[in-house]
């Protein structure tokens, strides 16, 4: 039986904009066979049946006079996207699909089939091969009258793509808020994002910026460090010992009076972390944890009540967030043991589960020694409302969730503090974890502890989804795009020489790139690139750059794409001697370049 979509054997991937894609792309033909038979219209219908259940996103519009086998297409192409998204593989929206007749294509096309010339992005291309040859196996398998399992089809290609996620929530969050506010973007490091261009860009790293202090972090990254200091301003910083050893623990557990904390000095995210330890052996064993994930090991006093994380940004703080150790909350009918048993039931323990293999919340000996500790049993049924805590770190890792805060429900001093804490290690961007039972009453009045100051805090976005868009937009300002042009000559160094000479006599610009090397100002700053689109990357990079011009040859565009995905200007010098050599790629350029800036012919 023949397969209704099949893709091309000759792909191609350009590391910079085309045809409307913002970023790197894979280009290729999609082959639709027998566009015109009767069945293609229920094999649409359960495409798109399927695609509701595989895909969290919204399908994309059809537009009207759409036909079957362009929407057939146009569902594939999407489908690569949006599960690579879903893998945390942070992807532009945009991709381009467009008819294409039958003698412009290489391969053998069977009789009565429709070809498309398709156009996505690909961050890498290993990833997408994977995610088109994932979507053409599962619509073929729709179209011919199976019904795959949408769960276990999902979680396959994620196991399949998960190697290729960006490093870090903060990084894919990033990422993805720059795609959909239309931020420029380049990787300068595996890691460091360099967002908008030349003079007005920025470098992010995870919640990192270029603004934020050495020493800062350097203090933030060490809890002993930031509790001395903290202390020292008159701040709630943590009491606590630095310990070699297990007595030497237990030691500081008497000094510092029970309950503890035995934690690692100098790791993030709960590894590692013991609380609301009440006796020597509970400190040892503690000790211990602690002590196989760092060789730096805190005593610290316990302070009873919930962590909130009070994110500041800028001197301000835009979020906060309560933390729930993982537990029950009584309803005054049901046990401990039937809570627990509803409890891992619900979507985000159950992703836990999947994404560890291990089981996040269950009662195991750690939660019956805190029953214990408090008096109760899984037998008991607790009053409507009354939380029962069944575990030590309260990190989502450990079973634990997160529950925003509406800043307005946080009182004013509590906000201050964490501004203050921030502002003491001269942090433009912190993570501000703060003890209390109830944020909305004055830690001057109740007390409170600062547990830490998180230098590169995570923020996720399950409750604030546009948080990261807040925080590009203070970032970055309201234009993070200087202005930029450009000029594609024919190929060859006397032509790439000559355009090269007249835009220096011009001065238009004080930043133009070429093979030749970058010049600032006139002056010639830098070595020579390996091609003209290596060149232009480096000249938008650069903050003494308030106006540039980039130069390359039209092969260079057509084998590479854009260095740059929106232009002032994009003109085309001697466009009659370009078609007069290869008129095929004029009109191939021509149609790559046109959705990212009208062409211009110069002589």
């Amino acid at each position: 039986m023949s397969e209704l979509l099949q893709i091309s054997p000759s792909w191609s991937r350009r590391a910079g904009a085309c045809f409307g894609v913002r970023e790197a792309s894979l280009a290729g033909v999609v082959i639709v066979e027998d566009a015109g038979a009767q069945s293609l219209g229920p094999a649409l219908h359960a495409v798109e049946a399927a695609l509701v259940q595989l895909v969290d996103e919204p399908l994309p519009a059809t537009p009207a006079g759409q036909s079957a086998d362009e929407r057939l297409v146009t569902l594939h192409t999407w489908l690569q996207c949006a599960i690579q998204r879903q893998s945390r593989i942070a992807l532009t929206t945009v991709f381009h699909v467009q008819r294409q007749e039958r003698q412009h294509v290489q391969e053998p096309v069977p009789a009565g089939a429709s070809t498309f010339h398709v156009c996505l992005p690909a961050a890498t291309m290993k990833p997408a091969r994977i995610a088109m040859a994932w979507a053409t196996r599962l619509f073929n398998r729709l179209a011919s009258g199976q019904a795959p399992d949408a769960a276990r089809e999902r979680d396959a290609i994620h196991e399949e793509l998960k190697e290729f996620a960006n490093p870090g929530l903060n990084t894919f969050n990033v990422l993805s808020a720059a795609h959909e506010l239309d931020v420029p973007v380049q990787v300068v490091a595996k890691y460091t994002l360099v967002l908008g261009t030349g003079a007005r860009s920025r470098w992010m790293e995870s919640s990192l910026t270029d603004a934020t202090p050495a020493i800062g972090m350097r203090m933030a990254n060490s809890k002993h460090t930031t509790a001395r200091v903290l202390r020292a301003a008159g701040l709630p910083g943590g009491d606590n010992h630095l310990v070699k050893s297990a007595h030497a623990a237990m030691q500081a557990a008497h000094q510092l009076g029970y309950p503890v904390v035995v934690k690692p000095m100098d790791l993030q995210q709960g590894t590692g972390v013991s609380a609301d330890l009440r006796d020597d052996a509970a400190v040892a064993q503690g000790f211990a944890l602690a002590r196989d994930a760092s060789p730096n090991v805190l005593v610290e006093k316990w302070a009873p009540g919930f962590t909130h994380r009070l994110t500041v940004f800028n001197g301000r703080v835009i979020r906060v967030t309560r933390r729930i150790a993982g537990g029950v909350f009584g309803d005054g009918v049901t046990s401990v043991a039937a809570l627990v048993q509803l409890q891992q039931q619900n979507a985000l323990l159950q992703r836990g589960m999947r994404r560890t293999g291990r089981v996040l919340l269950e009662l195991d000996a750690e939660a019956h020694d805190l029953l214990l500790q408090h008096g109760k049993t899984a037998a008991d049924v607790p009053r409507a409302g009354e939380y029962v805590r069944l575990r030590r770190r309260d990190n989502v890792s450990a079973g634990g969730t997160n529950e925003s805060v509406p800043l307005q429900q946080t009182h004013p001093d509590n906000l201050q503090l964490a501004v203050d804490a921030a502002a003491l290690l001269r942090l433009d961007f912190a993570g501000v974890d703060l003890i209390m039972e109830d944020i909305r009453q004055s830690w001057f009045d109740t007390g409170a502890l600062i547990c830490e100051v998180n230098g590169q805090p995570q923020l996720g976005t399950s409750s604030e989804p546009k948080i990261y868009h807040q925080i590009l937009r203070e970032l970055l300002g309201d234009d993070c795009r200087i202005p930029a042009r450009l000029l594609i000559c024919t190929d060859g160094d006397a032509p790439r020489e000559l355009a090269l000479q007249r835009l220096l006599r011009e001065g238009e610009s004080n930043g133009i790139s070429s093979p030749a090397g970058l010049w600032i100002d006139g002056r010639l700053a830098t070595g020579p690139f390996a091609d003209g689109f290596a060149a232009a990357q480096a000249l938008l990079r650069r903050t003494d750059v308030r106006n540039a011009t980039c130069l390359m040859t039209i092969s260079e565009v057509d084998r590479m794409g854009l260095p740059l995905a929106q232009w002032d200007r994009i003109d085309m010098v001697n466009r009659a001697a370009m078609v007069a050599h290869d008129a095929v790629m004029v009109t191939r350029v021509t149609a790559m370049a046109r959705p990212h800036q009208a062409m211009r012919e110069r002589a």
